[in-house]
C-alpha cells in the first residue's frame, strides 16, 4: 500500500506544474530555467497572473501590492502565489476551463501554484498559506555538496508523504514531521518542487493540485 501511495504522489508531482522561479529583479518566470539567463523575458509571468505577494522580514510577514515596491524593501524571503486555473481533459484535448464548462469531462483539476525565494539566513518562518517549502539552513553557509534541510507545510502545518523534486528529478518524500533533506549538486539558482493533491467537489473539478517551488542561490 505504501508503494502505491508513493507512486501516485510521484505521478502527481510530475504532472503538477512547470518550473517557477524568481529572478534577481523580483520577477516571476515559468518554463525551462537557463542558469545563464534566469531573467529571460520569454519565460516571464504576467503581473496579471499573480494573486498575492508576501515578504518575510525580521520574522514579520507583510503583503506587497506591487513588485516594483520590493526594490526599496528588505525581504529574507519572498512568497508569490499565482491565480488559480482550471483545466479539464476532454476527448478533444485539454481545455483551460472548469468541469461544468465542457460537455464531456475525462478528468478535471484546479491548479494552485506558488513560488518562494530565500534571500537571507532568517527565513525559517512559514508564510502559512497553501503549500510551502521552508529552507532551514543558513543560506550564507550552504554550498555544493551540503544537504539543504527542508520542511514542507500546508496552510501552516507540516505535512508528510509529499514528494520533493530537484528540478524535474524526484529525490525524496517528506517524513511524518514534514522534513526532507536535499543534497546540493550544482551552483546557481536552485528549484526545489513539491506537489499536494486534494479531492474537490466534482462540480468545478475533480481534484485540486497545489504545486510550489523553492528558490535559493548557491554561489560556491
Amino acid at each position: 500500500m505504501k508503494k502505491i501511495i508513493l507512486l501516485l504522489t510521484l505521478m502527481t508531482l510530475h504532472l503538477a506544474a512547470h518550473t517557477l522561479w524568481i529572478d534577481n529583479g523580483f520577477n516571476v518566470h515559468q518554463g525551462h530555467i537557463n542558469q545563464s539567463h534566469i531573467d529571460d523575458k520569454e519565460t516571464l509571468v504576467s503581473l496579471k497572473a499573480l494573486k498575492r505577494i508576501s515578504c518575510l522580514n525580521e520574522n514579520n510577514i507583510s503583503e506587497v501590492s506591487d513588485l516594483n515596491l520590493l526594490k526599496d524593501k528588505s525581504c529574507e524571503a519572498l512568497y508569490i502565489s499565482l491565480k488559480p486555473q482550471y483545466y479539464t481533459k476532454t476527448p478533444y484535448g485539454t481545455k483551460n476551463l472548469s468541469k461544468d464548462k465542457v460537455k464531456v469531462s475525462i478528468k478535471s483539476w484546479q491548479s494552485k501554484e506558488s513560488v518562494k525565494r530565500v534571500y537571507g539566513n532568517s527565513a525559517k518562518k512559514a508564510f502559512g498559506k497553501g503549500l510551502e517549502i521552508v529552507f532551514r539552513n543558513k543560506l550564507s553557509e550552504i554550498e555544493v555538496g551540503d544537504k539543504a534541510r527542508l520542511k514542507v507545510y500546508f496552510n501552516g502545518k507540516p505535512i508528510s508523504k509529499v514528494a520533493i523534486a530537484n528540478g524535474h528529478k524526484t529525490i525524496g518524500v517528506t517524513d511524518s514531521e514534514g522534513n526532507v533533506n536535499v543534497k546540493i549538486r550544482d551552483i546557481g539558482l536552485q528549484t526545489i518542487n513539491a506537489s499536494y493533491t486534494l479531492k474537490s467537489d466534482g462540480i468545478l473539478c475533480d481534484t485540486i493540485i497545489y504545486a510550489t517551488t523553492l528558490n535559493f542561490e548557491i554561489k560556491k
